[in-house]
């Protein structure tokens, strides 16, 4: 048997690399600043969470695939995944601080933005986001669907 905690915090770093990718791809084609191209990082993490719990489902784990452990381990890697790119952002945004004032130009809570304050932002919106997706995945995923 395999253990999930290795398993979970394997595809969040996946996850994390993938967001980065993107992100850096995005910055450097100049196109980070659209906020709207955002909406990509959920598709990713999303994907991130839903084969992740997938994997669960299918392989012999040292858990019992269920409701409720899959919903886990859903949110788990969503949180792997939230920590570390937003420590990333954060770091990133520390040493390039023309990106900061760029997402400052177009945000109402200019006084109150930076580096940290962002990485904050980004922390909760992943963990919100990580547990909607283990949620909307799980509902896929389960055995004993309602027809």
């Amino acid at each position: 048997m395999k253990s999930i905690e290795k398993h979970v915090f394997r595809h969040g770093l996946f996850t994390t690399a993938t967001l980065i990718c993107y992100f850096l791809l995005m910055r450097l084609l100049g196109l980070a600043e659209i906020t709207e191209l955002r909406s990509l990082n959920a598709l990713i993490m999303f994907s991130g969470i839903f084969l992740t719990i997938k994997k669960f489902r299918n392989e012999d784990f040292d858990t019992a695939f269920g409701y409720l452990p899959g919903i886990a381990v859903g949110f788990f890697t969503g949180i792997v995944t939230a920590v570390s790119f937003s420590l990333f952002i954060g770091v990133y945004i520390y040493y390039d601080p023309v990106f900061l004032a760029a997402i400052v130009a177009d945000n109402p809570q200019k006084d109150f933005l930076n580096p940290m304050t962002a990485a904050m932002v980004i922390f909760i919106e992943a963990i919100a986001s990580g547990f909607l997706f283990s949620y909307a995945a799980m509902q896929w995923l389960k055995e004993d669907k309602v027809v």
